[in-house]
């Protein structure tokens, strides 16, 4: 790798081409209260049986339990709010009952609902918010609770030789899944074009069944349970710094996220919070995540475009960014950087000053010429397009959500207070837009590099006390917001942790993009501009 030596991190200076990014736009992420919850909370009094919690309640978020006679009129409610987005749903075992939980995010942080289910059913919330579907099917596979309806679901955790005795988080169905699951059938003159789960070499496991009358993409059947590994069950019974190893393999091209996202859910849990220093090793392993992605996605925006010399310019990039990944940190895809309570090592700064602006120079010089080449830039423009109210009611997250003109993020608390970060945003919802965000953001992140590692970046943890408690944790990786909610016991011991990658809220946006007057060419083009990964998903 060739030396270079600045004095600080700077992103390489590059004349501007002809061809302009379509419109970005950056905001600063200004750090807010918690108290703005309070205008959220609010409303949801007058429904009556409303318990605000403290003590034993989920930190890091206000925690409010509703009963199960006002959920529906409390998610009604909520979901109503200006500003406020389900950004999960789960439950969990909280004998004698199974307890369910949602997570609506809001500029000021995290709202946490509880309610105990009664009967095994709950209302129908995906009625109330869409983005809610995809959690209703994960919870009645894993705990054999469902909507009062009785709508058909979807399968999408659990593989179709599950039998009853298949190792589950909860109770198994009170009916055989497949009675369950809602069947796809296609008529009239439209035809299934079946695609996977084998694909190529290197390409995770995944179904597409793709509904056409000839070449134009009609509908999109996606099964994704095919990398189900029961991560969130292995959790149960671990400490919380034998559970990252597993955390981390989650979803191992987010690995930094997820990880900081399930220790911060563990130091919440506990009242604790990692050293200032360690905090800041955390944000600058973070933003290398966050660039090598983006080198991966243009890498494979190349291929899918059939342009091969871009393809080969990306991959070169991206193998000099691994590369300042393992000189910095050890590992080429940053593993066993981020622990609950700090962080194992620190960077090594010079590394970073000497070798990382060569190699975003090199991110910067393959991304202007692909946006400088005509035939790339044709098969990007109306591709694939999603609109920030499919956004919104899907509850999309990331560059996915951010190229639709939708400005959120979850870096907003930590190390973000000192060096706050700034969103890029653009218009367009399609193809192009979602590569424009992710370049915009690969120079954010050299820049946050460069201020963190100015700032002092160091090892070191704080001690994890013994004791129970349950907690909320959050990151924001190149997929966007990534959930982390871990309950532990007097032992210091997990009894439930809730792992939801960016991936599994993007994916849900996949068919509605696919859907949009596209051709089957177009559907490599769109799958590497999301860069989602199915073992986020199927985890």
């Amino acid at each position: 790798m060739t030396a270079v030596e600045p004095t600080a991190i700077e992103p390489t200076a590059i004349e501007p081409t002809a061809i302009e990014p379509t419109a970005i736009e950056p905001t600063a992420i200004e750090p807010q209260s918690a108290a703005t919850m309070d205008g959220v909370v609010g409303p949801l009094a007058r429904l009556g049986g409303l318990q605000i919690r403290d003590r034993g309640a989920t930190r890091g978020a206000v925690t409010v339990r509703v009963l199960a006679e006002t959920l529906e009129a409390a998610t009604r409610t909520l979901a109503g709010t200006a500003g406020l987005r389900l950004a999960d749903m789960f439950a969990a075992n909280d004998s004698p009952v199974i307890t369910l939980r949602l997570v609506w995010a809001h500029d000021g942080g995290y709202l946490v609902t509880e309610t105990e289910t009664e009967d095994g059913q709950y209302p129908a919330l995906s009625d109330v918010v869409p983005a809610a579907f995809v959690e209703e099917c994960e919870i009645y596979e894993q705990f054999g609770i469902g909507p009062a309806d009785g709508q058909p679901l979807n399968r999408v955790m659990l593989p179709p030789h599950a039998a009853a005795d298949f190792p589950r988080l909860g109770h198994r169905p009170p009916q055989p899944l497949d009675g369950a699951h809602a069947r796809h059938i296609v008529e009239g003159q439209a035809f299934e074009f079946p695609f996977g789960p084998v694909r190529q070499v290197g390409v995770e496991s995944v179904y597409y069944g793709l509904v056409t009358s000839g070449e134009e993409v009609v509908d999109l059947y996606l099964f994704t349970w095919h990398k189900h590994r029961g991560v969130e069950r292995r959790l149960r019974g671990k400490t919380p710094r034998e559970a990252a190893f597993f955390v981390e393999r989650a979803e191992g091209l987010s690995a930094v996220a997820v990880g900081w996202a399930f220790a911060a859910a563990v130091e919440a849990a506990l009242g604790i919070a990692p050293p200032p220093a360690a905090a800041r090793t955390r944000a600058v392993a973070l933003e290398l995540e966050r660039l090598y992605n983006h080198a991966a996605a243009m890498a494979a925006l190349g291929q899918a475009t059939g342009l091969s010399v871009g393809q080969a310019a990306a991959e070169i990039a991206l193998e000099r960014l691994l590369r300042v990944n393992a000189a910095a940190f050890g590992h080429r895809y940053l593993f066993g950087v981020v622990e609950p309570g700090g962080v194992t090592r620190a960077p090594d700064a010079d590394v970073l000053r000497r070798e990382l602006p060569g190699a975003y120079g090199e991110l910067r010089r393959a991304a202007d010429a692909l946006l400088s080449t005509n035939s790339f830039l044709d098969r990007l423009e109306a591709c694939g397009i999603l609109t920030a109210e499919q956004a919104r009611r899907l509850g999309l997250v990331g560059p996915v959500a951010r190229a639709t003109g939708l400005s959120m993020d979850a870096r907003r608390t930590g190390p973000y207070h000192e060096v706050p970060a700034t969103i890029v945003t653009a218009d367009g919802g399609d193809v192009l837009a979602r590569f424009n965000v992710m370049i915009g953001e690969a120079a954010e992140s050299v820049r946050l590099i460069s201020a963190f590692v100015d700032a002092g970046p160091g090892a070191g943890r704080t001690p994890l006390p013994v004791t129970a408690g349950s907690g909320l944790g959050w990151a924001e990786s190149p997929r966007g917001e990534a959930l982390a909610w871990v309950a532990l016991d007097s032992g210091g011991r997990i009894t439930r942790a809730r792992l939801r990658p960016g991936s599994v809220r993007n994916w849900r946006g996949f068919d509605d993009a696919c859907r949009s007057q596209n051709v089957f060419t177009d559907i490599p083009i769109i799958e590497a501009s999301f860069w989602l990964t199915v073992a986020g998903m199927a985890r």
